[in-house]
């Protein structure tokens, strides 16, 4: 591409950005990039090519030099992974780009992007070398086995996938130039070399090949996952792309069905990954793209994700190109003038309430909605979301129902986000509170649009602290309500009566503070969650969470 380019990851916003994020897997390449910064990231010259720093391997292609370590140079990868964790997230490589002195073919040949005139290099991997088979699948088996090995031995990385969309539209190949059989032989070669070393191989995950889903009839991958079965090669996740252009935030469910079906039809079991989606037709608009209710079709795309079991699912952008027109991209972050986000990630991260409620419950919703429903590990919350869509230009209603609850009697508070909280920096703004008095919860609520958008609801279902939110048989605090909930009484295990009792909020700020007491006022505290700590006199501090409605 042309003009100067910055690395967003610089930002001064980008790692706080990534803490508030809390993504769980980032997906990195072993030697393809967008946006090639360099005249050598796209030259003619395969001297220049072969010393480009994201190439890891640099020595002959033979078994021997693939034993040598002197003939690599991790620096590169190595440099991904570590801001990969340092968003503290899991890696997960895609090694889709044929190292230099591994490939069958030695003369570039590019492809260039067609929609820019004149025409640019947006790949960095498009030059028909590294996209080209390996001359040898065993050299090249034994090779990306040294590079699985040495980021699992010192990084701890678990997932890697060979290949990236291989079965592109015909016409327009700038992934891959190889057949069935050279594909095959590459992951048939890799995963040898991995099941030979009883140190590596039950600790990582080798997959294929991030599909397209764009030859015809599914041909290309039919006959490769044909292929994968008559010999009993390893495939530890099978990953596709099943994009939309125009639904869901770009996920296309029909795609997803198809990818099930030759799964269960060639390598029944085998985990299914979304290893790459989101992307959207330019009709779709840069308004939208700049808009909440591009948040909430990815929500509803997730959920439609997690009930056919992904593993993974890894967006295809997550921030503007290198742009200071703030919506011209369908990044879920703006670069310019400072990395920041938009409201769609503003609905991803309302959805981390989630990570620490891991088992699903059943809940139901009208349609068109869907709705996500977890409980934590212990049992004592429940979180309930449903992405409600813009219902312009009337009203919508919702009708949620959660089945199953593991306690009989709560509280539960329902949050929003919308586009005003969004103006506001505020993810999530308590809207209403209920009482759990039987076991089940129900909500029905109608709603307008926000500022041409709809809006995410997230319910925070708490079990009674007579039940034992902290069972002081265990060492821990019990609240116990007065009979207007306007104040709680703290009983601490073996009757003790605290020193001090305090009221945060969940941000950490205090709120208030109660000396040589068993109760603490409530009244005058608007709606939402709260800490409540109570001090003993050996210094020892016992904490739970309180809803307020």
């Amino acid at each position: 591409m042309f003009g100067p380019h910055t690395l967003y990851i610089d930002d001064p916003g980008f790692l706080p950005g990534m803490a508030q994020l809390k993504p769980r897997s980032i997906r990195v390449s072993t030697g393809r990039y967008d946006d090639p910064g360099t005249a050598a990231d796209y030259s003619t010259d395969t001297a220049v090519l072969r010393n480009l720093p994201s190439e890891f391997y640099r020595g002959p292609n033979t078994l021997a030099g693939a034993d040598d370590p002197a003939n690599y140079d991790f620096s590169y990868v190595d440099s991904l992974v570590d801001v990969v964790h340092a968003m503290g997230a899991e890696p997960f490589l895609d090694m889709a780009a044929m190292p230099i002195t591994l490939s069958s073919v030695d003369t570039p040949a590019y492809v260039p992007y067609v929609y820019d005139n004149p025409p640019c290099h947006l790949f960095s991997w498009d030059n028909g070398i590294r996209t080209a088979p390996p001359a040898d699948p065993a050299v090249y088996g034994r090779v990306f086995y040294h590079l699985v090995k040495h980021l699992y031995d010192t990084r701890g990385v678990r997932w890697f996938e060979v290949w990236n969309e291989p079965d592109q539209f015909p016409g327009f190949t700038p992934f891959w130039d190889g057949d069935v059989p050279q594909l095959h032989a590459m992951l048939a070669a890799l995963s040898a070399e991995v099941n030979a070393d009883p140190g590596l191989s039950p600790n990582v995950e080798i997959g294929c090949c991030s599909f397209a889903m764009q030859s015809f009839l599914n041909l290309f991958m039919v006959q490769f996952l044909a292929t994968v079965q008559q010999n009993n090669t390893r495939l530890d996740f099978l990953s596709v792309h099943p994009y939309s252009s125009d639904a869901m935030g770009g996920y296309d469910s029909a795609t997803t069905t198809t990818a099930e079906f030759l799964r269960d039809l060639y390598v029944p079991g085998t985990p299914l990954v979304n290893a790459e989606w989101g992307i959207l037709s330019p009709f779709f608009g840069s308004a939208g793209w700049s808009s909440l209710d591009y948040g909430l079709d990815r929500i509803r795309a997730l959920i439609e994700m997690q009930d056919r079991d992904h593993l993974f699912a890894h967006v295809a952008s997550l921030a503007d190109n290198d742009t200071t027109v703030s919506t011209c991209c369908l990044g879920m972050y703006y670069t310019k003038p400072t990395f920041a986000p938009k409201p769609a990630a503003f609905a991803y991260i309302a959805m981390n309430r989630f990570n620490n409620t891991l088992q699903r419950l059943s809940a139901t919703a009208n349609a068109p909605h869907l709705v996500l429903s977890g409980r934590s590990n212990n049992g004592d919350t429940i979180h309930i979301a449903l992405p409600a869509p813009d219902p312009d230009p009337g009203t919508g209603q919702v009708v949620m129902n959660v089945a199953g609850l593991p306690w009989t009697t709560g509280s539960a508070t329902r949050y929003e986000l919308t586009m005003d909280g969004y103006a506001d920096n505020t993810v999530l703004s308590p809207a209403s509170g209920a009482t759990i008095t039987d076991g089940t919860f129900a909500d029905t609520l109608t709603y307008a649009s926000d500022q041409g958008n709809g809006r995410l609801f997230l319910w925070e279902l708490v079990r009674d602290p007579e039940q034992g939110i902290a069972d002081p048989a265990d060492g821990r605090l019990r609240l116990v309500p007065d009979a207007t909930r306007d104040a709680v009484s703290i009983a601490l295990p073996n009757g003790e009566r605290p020193d001090r009792i305090r009221v945060l909020g969940m941000d950490g700020k205090l709120l208030r503070t109660a000396s040589l007491t068993d109760q603490i006022e409530l009244q005058g505290l608007p709606a939402g969650m709260y800490l409540i700590a109570a001090e003993l006199r050996d210094g020892q501090r016992l904490c739970a969470r309180w809803a307020r409605w």
